[in-house]
């Protein structure tokens, strides 16, 4: 990304580049002066929660498999992999990193996205700040920038599919607005003017993988949401913008989008637009497991006492449906492997989804046992959640059954995913501990958690990547 590039192959300005832009005028014209504090404590958090999704997913088949590529095609540069601690270029570290932050599904997700913003953004912006030695303050802006674009790329892309009620319904995954937002993290970082930041906007879009995340579901794989695709899309479309490479007038400037970007700027959807996550699996499975949650204050659930477990939820959660998993992606896009995993385990995280569990026999005689229902007010719900209408909510009844005959109902449990109910710090440090566990040396997480909470003031914010990799445990140790 830091090669020299001929100024004679710049193109001149297109005819739609003479109007204002909303998106390039944020991308090019955003400072740290000019963030809110609750922004800047937002997005430290988003990068402490993208970092330990990375850590979790490290040892993932899909980010060995995307190491290995990445080490192939890009090996050496400024950059590093996250998962394998070598020194990689710019959009090799990206690309590998971004599908580790995935790979397990626990990274954030994003209002107006349908996906995971973070495990794209988050990625981008730390290769970039490894090849450019950005300090703390340029990394957080930088992120700022990519999650605000993202919010709204993802509603540009997707704006039609929440008025799309049946089966047929689908909508583009996270790679394909988040190619859009990556090239603005780059636009920023490099200082690119409002035309060029114009074309690389369109070029990423143009460009961006077409995803279509409802096949995903039906027949899960390594693909997921493609977000390494869509942060190597998003470098590309910078960097070809910068040689002079033109595009598509972007999405973010049409006249039919403008009232999801003019508030840029002045209204920072960060702060009530991000929900962390504490399970790794889909988060259409969340309410089903809130719900499950609430029983077990009461209860102890032990599994043998389990004779029935019905779960009532809406169709995009009903879609995952309750096959037994053979993969881990086919175990996260899954509704009762999960909600079975919770029971046997008391716990959702990564050792659950992993391959080495899926033969786990306790969790497999409860997934058999667990039944799913549609219903008519929940689907309702759902539904209007999706066009933030206050009566809108993600939301589960899960009803247990016990051998002895005792009927047990959670009631209908809500997840209100945007404004969701603030995390601490010390609750997401406390996350960070959880998924690092293992994967990094333990005598390091606490110093890297206190880099990471003081972000802001480092010189070089390239060092903090440096320290996490040198912190990796090997990964067959993991």
């Amino acid at each position: 990304m830091a090669a020299p590039f001929r100024d004679d192959l710049r193109s001149a300005p297109t005819a739609w580049t003479s109007g204002d832009s909303p998106a390039a005028a944020f991308i090019t014209g955003l400072t740290w002066e000019r963030l809110p504090r609750e922004v800047i404590d937002r997005a430290v958090m988003c990068l402490i929660d993208t970092l330990a999704a990375v850590l979790a997913g490290r040892a993932s088949r899909s980010a060995l498999v995307a190491d290995d590529l990445a080490r192939a095609w890009w090996p050496t540069g400024p950059a590093t992999s996250i998962v394998s601690g070598s020194p990689l270029a710019t959009g090799g570290a990206a690309f590998a990193n971004a599908v580790a932050a995935n790979a397990v599904d626990i990274d954030d997700c994003g209002i107006y996205t349908w996906g995971h913003p973070g495990a794209q953004v988050v990625p981008t912006a730390l290769a970039l700040a490894e090849e450019l030695r950005l300090s703390g303050r340029e990394l957080i802006t930088a992120i700022v920038v990519g999650y605000e674009i993202a919010f709204r790329a993802g509603r540009c892309v997707n704006h039609e599919q929440s008025a799309v009620h049946s089966a047929d319904r689908t909508y583009r995954a996270c790679g394909s607005w988040g190619a859009v937002a990556c090239a603005a993290i780059a636009c920023h970082v490099h200082g690119l003017d409002e035309t060029t930041t114009r074309h690389a906007l369109g070029i990423a879009e143009y460009d961006s993988p077409d995803l279509p995340m409802m096949r995903a579901i039906d027949t899960p794989g390594m693909v997921k949401h493609g977000v390494g695709f869509g942060a190597l899309t998003g470098l590309l479309a910078a960097d070809l913008a910068r040689r002079g490479f033109t595009g598509i007038e972007p999405g973010l400037d049409l006249a039919r989008f403008r009232p999801y970007v003019d508030d840029l700027g002045a209204d920072y959807y960060l702060p009530r637009g991000i929900t962390w996550k504490r399970y790794s699996s889909c988060a259409w499975t969340h309410p089903a497991l809130l719900a499950v949650e609430k029983l077990r204050i009461g209860h102890p659930l032990p599994p043998a006492d389990i004779a029935r477990v019905v779960i009532e939820t809406y169709p995009d959660a009903a879609r995952l449906g309750t096959r037994l998993p053979e993969t881990t992606e086919e175990a996260q896009f899954n509704l009762a492997w999960p909600v079975a995993a919770l029971l046997a385990d008391g716990r959702v995280g990564p050792d659950q989804m992993a391959d080495a569990r899926l033969g786990a026999p306790e969790i497999i005689e409860l997934s058999r046992r667990i039944e799913v229902v549609v219903t008519d007010d929940l689907t309702r719900r759902y539904y209007l959640s999706e066009v933030n209408d206050p009566e809108g909510s993600d939301s589960a009844v899960v009803t247990v059954t016990l051998t002895d005959g005792t009927v047990l109902s959670s009631g209908r449990v809500d997840h209100i995913l945007y404004p969701e109910p603030g995390w601490t710090l010390d609750e997401m440090r406390d996350k960070f501990t959880w998924l690092a566990a293992g994967r990094v040396a333990p005598e390091s997480v606490p110093r890297l958690l206190e880099a990471l909470a003081g972000v802001e003031s480092a010189d070089d914010a390239s060092v903090l990547v440096r320290d996490l990799a040198s912190s990796l445990t090997p990964v067959g140790a993991n």
